[in-house]
């Protein structure tokens, strides 16, 4: 060290080998050369990939950023361009246009690998090219123990910092940590470390029968599809669609409901199969504490929110980290100076207004996309680093979130004054006489139903994987629908509640069905809407009498005998 800088010869550790990670060994390699300083760079890589594969969106400034650090992202990786970003919340749609050439989609998902993956493979590869060592090795903890002064010199001028991984320990001078919203090593970093909040969310990649996307595509963000959901945003890949819903408390199967009420919409094509699926976490603020004496933290691991999708912002804190880091070193003051106070500066303030204005968003309700519209109309982003949201060059999260405050206050006050009178869809499809759906997993369950209504005259659908059904009771309302409640994706009786909950479905009759003969279970089946719960194994002559209308109106839940088990609508007793 010289001083507090950065000296020829520092060894320096990064925690995730991700975008954040190698973008900062390759920008800590480049600034350090420029000052004549060749630092030994060690990068930390995680062997767990996931199994969803997304693609990365690339602003001008993206571009400008990884050409500077020497990286090119070569022609036949940009799947196409966004003709823009339509917003939709609760029926109401607005589409703010991106500039031409301004955002490209990189993609090569599923014959090879996701956009993010091919930019960090590139970004890899220029750190390497200069010197960085990756390793695949988990970190446990980092901590901070001078070597004592008898040590050997070529212990103590290793640094002060050690790095455990996989029961081994290295010494450096300064370590930072990139390793994305996910799990954080918290105080295993340094004691104190607050790094950026995160909030729950789920992606996943839609693959159609065949591949119809325009030539310039839209993305799409639907706003508060459900009440656990914040948003879902859609971004057509190269071959496919990546989705990702987010909320405080979204599950997978929230996920699923929301596609299947898009393919409803039309907002994906139906017959859409989810190739991947998993949790994950995005940042949804600006963490409090981020720097010690040699470390920091970088990228989503330090800010963020839910509605930055581009990496300008990771990459601006990558460059910004490796100044800070040659020029501040061990001094924690100046540090907290060049790299949080004016490196950051900017980029904390818009990560805090873009994670508040999810909230008001949901409250505006149907203005939430005319709020877009007017913060866009209040001028581009300014500064460097700083960008609009949804990757394009406006709105800035500041003024979306003066804006969604703003209609979020009128839509409450309108709502205390009017009568909500949903709208009807256009055309509502005639219901179509003897036909029946059957969704259950079980194919022999599908098969002895099918065939039993099928002897009847009837028209019989049956679906292995529900999520279809919205968009086939849509496009052709059935007499009925026979439902299990155990399926792969979403539980039957989410799917009667969303059934009910749409003009186009609402009609619909549904008879949900379950081996798991409870009266909780019945009587949530009933309060999602169900005309009746049929424990299964289903009695062939009850179905019948209840589909053609001939059962009395549902009794009250029976509770069961302490003696011989759960009784059933006809009275009969599971042993």
């Amino acid at each position: 060290m010289n001083g507090s800088r950065l000296a020829n010869g520092s060894r320096v550790a990064i925690i995730g080998g991700g975008i954040a990670g190698a973008g900062l060994a390759a920008s800590l390699l480049f600034n350090g050369r420029a000052r004549g300083s060749a630092l030994d760079v060690r990068v930390y890589e995680s062997s767990e990939p996931g199994t969803t594969a997304p693609p990365a969106v690339l602003t001008p400034e993206c571009r400008s950023r990884l050409a500077a650090l020497g990286c090119r992202v070569p022609p036949e990786w940009r799947a196409h361009e966004l003709r823009g970003m339509e917003i939709i919340s609760h029926g109401h749609r607005e589409v703010l246009p991106s500039a031409p050439g301004g955002l490209w989609v990189v993609d090569g998902w599923p014959q090879g690998q996701g956009g993010l993956a091919l930019v960090r493979e590139v970004l890899a590869g220029a750190a390497t090219a200069q010197g960085a060592r990756f390793i695949s090795r988990h970190v446990e903890r980092v901590e901070n123990q001078p070597a004592a002064p008898d040590a050997p010199a070529a212990v103590r001028k290793c640094g002060p910092l050690v790095v455990r991984a996989q029961g081994s320990g290295e010494r450096f001078h300064a370590v930072a940590l990139a390793t994305g919203a996910g799990p954080s090593l918290g105080d295993a970093f340094f004691p104190g470390f607050k790094p950026a909040p995160t909030v729950a969310a789920v992606q996943a990649r839609l693959r159609h029968a065949t591949t119809r996307l325009s030539v310039a595509p839209l993305a799409r963000l639907w706003l508060s599809p459900l009440p656990t959901v914040d948003g879902l945003l859609l971004l057509p890949g190269a071959h496919s669609v990546y989705a990702l819903a987010f909320g405080a408390s979204v599950t997978p199967a929230d996920l699923c409901q929301v596609l299947m009420m898009a393919a409803r919409d039309g907002l994906v094509e139906e017959g859409f199969e989810l190739a991947a699926l998993e949790p994950t976490r995005l940042p949804c603020g600006p963490g409090r504490t981020l720097v010690a004496p040699g470390q920091l933290a970088v990228g989503a691991a330090a800010f963020g929110h839910p509605l930055q999708i581009g990496l300008s912002e990771t990459l601006a804190s990558c460059s910004r980290a490796a100044v800070a880091l040659l020029d501040a070193g061990l001094d924690t003051p100046a540090l907290e100076r060049r790299y949080v106070r004016e490196g950051l500066g900017e980029l904390l303030e818009d990560s805090a207004a873009g994670a508040r204005s999810i909230p008001w968003l949901r409250r505006a309700g149907s203005r939430a996309p005319q709020a877009f519209l007017t913060a866009r109309n209040r001028g581009t982003a300014s500064g460097m680093g700083g960008g609009g949201v949804l990757g394009l060059a406006s709105p800035t999260p500041l003024a979306l979130l003066s804006a969604a405050r703003w209609a979020g206050v009128r839509e409450t006050v309108s709502s205390w004054v009017r009568t909500t009178v949903e709208p009807l869809p256009a055309t509502i499809p005639t219901l179509e006489p003897d036909l029946y759906y059957i969704v259950d997993d079980d194919p022999d369950q599908r098969e002895a139903m099918t065939q039993l209504l099928e002897s009847t005259g009837a028209r019989v659908v049956a679906f292995a994987d529900e999520l279809a059904l919205f968009c086939a009771v849509a496009r052709r309302p059935p007499t009925a629908i026979l439902l299990d409640v155990v399926l792969h994706w979403v539980d039957g009786l989410r799917l009667c509640e969303g059934l009910k909950q749409h003009p186009l479905t609402r009609d619909t009759r549904v008879v949900v069905m379950s081996g798991l003969n409870r009266p909780h279970v019945r009587q949530r089946a009933l309060d999602a809407g169900a005309e009746a719960f049929l424990p299964k194994p289903v009695d062939p002559e009850r179905l019948l009498r209840q589909l053609m209308g001939q059962v009395p109106a549902p009794a009250p839940v029976s509770q069961p005998r302490p003696d011989t088990g759960l009784a059933d609508e006809t009275g009969r007793y599971a042993s």
